[in-house]
């Protein structure tokens, strides 16, 4: 026998036991009653219990991922390409300039022209500049050390300024 067939079969030998017991009580005491009237309220009461103890049931596990409704649609992006657009939304979206977005858009593309064609900036500079242009490759040819220089003001890059870039990158 499946397992929900014989919860129901428990649940109706349940309701003819409290039916013949109630039926049983209220006849030894000699009160008037219609016995299929307190079978049909016997029923009722383990129905009423059952559904009640079912919407209470804490053996359901709680959900501990919830759905945003303003969230970003899910793209199939990897944890890599969701760090960059997060990084260039707030860079787009910031009220002081700040160069993370150029060193990470420099780091993605000294990575893709290496894996691509096995060549550093240090080790062939004619070729990256060839392969990234003049401004992309001035981003990579600084190192991590040499980046953030104290004093120096900032230039907010535009839109079209990075799309162009990370276009450059996409074309490799």
């Amino acid at each position: 026998m499946k397992r929900p067939n014989r919860v129901w079969i428990v649940r109706g030998v349940i309701v003819v036991l409290v039916a013949v017991g109630a039926n049983a009580i209220l006849s030894t005491i000699s009160v008037e009653h219609d016995a299929a009237l307190v079978a049909l309220l016997a029923a009722a009461v383990l129905a009423a219990g059952t559904l009640a103890l079912g919407a209470l049931d804490s053996g359901v596990a709680p959900s501990w991922s919830v759905h945003r409704g303003d969230a970003a649609p899910d793209r199939g992006e990897d944890t890599r390409t969701a760090m960059y657009r997060h990084v260039i939304q707030v860079h787009l979206t910031s009220q002081d300039a700040d160069d993370a977005i150029v060193w990470q858009i420099a780091d993605l593309a000294a990575h893709r022209v290496r894996q691509l064609y096995g060549v550093r900036y240090q080790d062939s500079p004619e070729r990256v500049i060839e392969l990234l242009g003049p401004e992309l490759a001035e981003w990579v040819s600084h190192d991590r050390r040499h980046r953030y220089l104290p004093g120096v003001r900032r230039r907010r890059h535009s839109v079209a300024q990075l799309g162009e870039a990370v276009r450059r990158i996409e074309e490799l």
